[in-house]
């Protein structure tokens, strides 16, 4: 099947009909074993980069690329690919699953935090950057200290909101009944998976996070009593137990001040 879409690719390429690269190079991202993609396949999609000239599908190519196994780290490649994630021509989502396979490749974290801190607008580095999960960035540059600390402190915000999400999911009635159909995110479709993946049920699981300053040793106490009580299999979701650790939780504060306020 990777012969047949090479040859469709080279083909569309020839005519200039891009909605069928589009198409052909999404299927072999997305749809195909690409650990066919190898020796003289791997090599006529590499020797079209030069040849694709709309952004966005030279963009696509680079990521089906460097999914392959026969890619090895090229910093030429690297650097065209930024520069095409600086110009718009792909998103978040597919940058970081881009991005992470650099590293997977021979790329390291220092050389794409980096480029991305030099090349992206300022706000769009830091959400690839935070979205890729990684925590250590190697030496940063003195000039970067204060991009760097940004990047950290957004990544202790979205690891602080998913808890909390996650929390409000299990405790307040009416996030569990309508969270099949909220516009609103909280990490899981329904409480009963939240339930089931709830990590934050001991002290000793909760000491992390305290330490990384994520939530307090007060919400950390209550997230432990949260995790007591769904270790009950017999307890009612809905029962005063459960409810008013929300109250608890938020005192007399907005939720939204709370989840978005880091621990001091």
């Amino acid at each position: 099947m990777v012969d047949r879409i090479i040859s469709l690719i080279t083909n569309a390429t020839l005519d200039k009909d891009d909605r069928v690269i589009v198409a052909a190079l999404k299927l072999l991202k997305n749809d195909c074993n690409l650990e066919e993609l190898e020796g003289n396949y791997f090599a006529q999609l590499v020797s079209m980069i030069p040849l694709v000239k709309e952004q966005s599908i030279k963009a696509l190519l680079i990521e089906t690329i460097v999914e392959s196994p026969e890619f090895v780290s090229d910093d030429t490649i690297l650097d065209e690919y930024v520069k095409l994630i600086s110009e718009g021509a792909t998103n978040v989502q597919e940058a970081t699953r881009c991005l992470g396979a650099f590293t997977a490749s021979g790329s390291t974290n220092n050389q794409i935090f980096i480029q991305l801190a030099n090349k992206l607008n300022h706000k769009f580095a830091v959400e690839i950057l935070v979205s890729m999960g990684r925590s250590n960035w190697g030496e940063i540059p003195h000039y970067l200290e204060s991009f760097a600390q940004e990047v950290q402190k957004t990544q202790r915000i979205r690891y602080r909101s998913g808890i909390i999400a996650a929390f409000l999911l299990i405790v307040h009635p009416l996030c569990s009944e309508y969270a099949h159909v909220s516009s609103l995110s909280f990490g899981y479709p329904y409480t009963e998976a939240a339930t089931s993946d709830w990590a934050w049920v001991t002290p000793k699981n909760t000491e992390h996070i305290v330490q990384k300053k994520i939530v307090t040793s007060r919400e950390a106490d209550i997230l432990v009593k949260l995790g007591g009580l769904l270790r009950n299999n017999n307890i009612d979701l809905n029962s005063n137990e459960i409810t008013k650790l929300y109250t608890e939780f938020f005192e007399d504060k907005n939720p939204f001040d709370v989840i978005y306020t880091l621990p001091k």
